[in-house]
């Protein structure tokens, strides 16, 4: 008997009309609707060359009668691109020489995407335990293990918080310190009284009996003008520096 249904194929609507009801879903893939992407290794589901997404479960399409997946959303790996762009499992799966011959990348590509959206940080015997279904006689399956590791590694960094800005690193403007700041003790330039100018002493210098204005030359007979600031004098501040 034959049928007319209609399939959702990577988002489309795709009708497929006079069709053998006992079509696999394989077949009427890449026969009736022209996607090549899955390949017929064994038609007895064993390969996993074949393999695609039916409501988000991953299948043997050589097994699953057309007619049934009626209704329902079909992924193959040529609904794994963006943009025209292939994902980033495709991409790491050729990076990492996971692709010789090509026949059975197809369904490894749709097996490590089925196995990131149910486990986004598989281990290696996870990844391995998800591949046992996906023969491959040609390049092995390091390539594939390995391109696995790469595609979380950058999720992972893709998805990374940004750092949060170190206040404590950033650089600080050298602000120079006031005076006596940075000491155990007052300040000299604080202390009550520093810059008064201190009292005559008792009596004098001068008055002291036997004082130094009484010695034979006396010292308060010094030469005129000795001690009075001479042109080329230059005055200082109270902090030292030049007035």
């Amino acid at each position: 008997p034959l049928a007319s249904y209609v399939l959702r194929v990577n988002g489309s609507d795709r009708r497929v009309a006079d069709a053998w009801i006992g079509e696999s879903l394989l077949y009427v893939l890449r026969e009736r609707l022209g996607l090549a992407g899955a390949k017929d290794g064994c038609s007895q589901g064993e390969c996993g060359a074949c393999n695609v997404q039916v409501d988000g479960r991953l299948v043997a399409s050589c097994l699953v009668p057309a007619v049934t997946a009626a209704g329902t959303e079909v992924r193959t790996v040529e609904g794994l691109a963006k943009d025209g762009q292939p994902s980033d499992v495709q991409r790491a799966l050729a990076r990492c020489g996971a692709v010789q011959c090509g026949f059975c990348v197809p369904g490894m590509a749709m097996t490590v995407h089925d196995l990131l959206e149910g486990n986004p940080a598989p281990s290696e015997l996870e990844t391995r335990q998800a591949l046992c279904g996906n023969l491959c006689r040609c390049s092995g399956y390091r390539g594939v293990v390995q391109a696995v590791q790469e595609v979380v590694a950058e999720r992972e960094a893709a998805h990374a918080p940004e750092p949060e800005a170190d206040t404590a690193g950033e650089a600080r403007i050298p602000q120079q310190a006031g005076p006596g700041s940075g000491g155990t003790g007052p300040s000299a330039f604080e202390a009550p009284g520093a810059f008064d100018t201190p009292p005559p002493a008792p009596d004098g210098y001068g008055d002291m009996p036997g004082g130094y204005g009484d010695t034979p030359d006396g010292y308060h007979d010094t030469p005129p003008g000795y001690g009075a600031p001479g042109p080329h004098d230059q005055h200082y501040g109270q902090d030292g520096g030049q007035a």
